[in-house]
């Protein structure tokens, strides 16, 4: 009886040790790999996404210029750059009344009159009471038809100011100079300095 449950299980055991020295190694970790080398993929994605930020500025170009209009420009552009975006002003056209120099600001409208043309009393669309002439970003204050009102929007410039400024134009029969400004009481060299590039005649 000893000898048969010897002999079996010395088939057991050879049958165990046989199968287990000739089955393959598991090898469940193969697919791994080809996870780790697509997240690299994935993650480089984003890169090259346009920025949703542009840097552009739309200005409504109006009056003397040879194709008024809305324009678009990079965000630090100058009014001058509006000016020739339109084509240019015509010959017609009184620059001086612009700060050529001035920064653009989106959705600003930027009025070239001609030469003779009273200062514009109303640069607001859709028929809404806007802002004046001498209210407009890069729009020159004229010393000449300025009210008191438009002279105190003046950096600097209060009432008391702004009457002596009448009182000399008045007293001159108008002014044929911006430098003529320097001789209104009140007006030293550092408040001129301030309103030079901000005023014409």
């Amino acid at each position: 009886m000893l000898a048969v449950v010897a002999v079996v299980a010395g088939v057991v055991w050879y049958q165990i040790g046989v199968g287990g020295a000739d089955a393959p190694p598991p090898r469940r970790s193969v697919a791994a790999p080809t996870s780790t080398a697509t997240s690299p993929a994935t993650d480089r994605e984003p890169v090259g996404t346009p920025d949703a930020d542009t840097g552009q500025v739309v200005v409504h170009v109006a009056g003397a210029v040879t194709h008024p209009g809305v324009v678009e420009l990079d965000a630090d552009a100058r009014v001058i750059d509006a000016v020739e975006a339109a084509g240019g002003a015509l010959a017609t056209a009184d620059l001086d009344r612009l700060n050529l120099a001035a920064k653009l600001t989106d959705g600003q409208r930027v009025l070239v009159q001609n030469v003779g043309d009273p200062p514009a009393p109303d640069l607001a669309t859709g028929g809404e009471q806007g802002t004046t002439a001498a209210e407009t970003p890069g729009a020159l204050v004229d010393l000449n038809t300025a009210t008191s009102e438009q002279l105190e929007e003046l950096p600097g410039i209060g009432p008391v100011l702004a009457e002596a400024i009448l009182t000399e134009r008045a007293r001159r029969g108008g002014f044929r100079n911006v430098l003529e400004l320097r001789d209104v009481r009140g007006i030293g060299e550092k408040r001129f300095a301030d309103l030079v590039d901000l005023v014409t005649v």
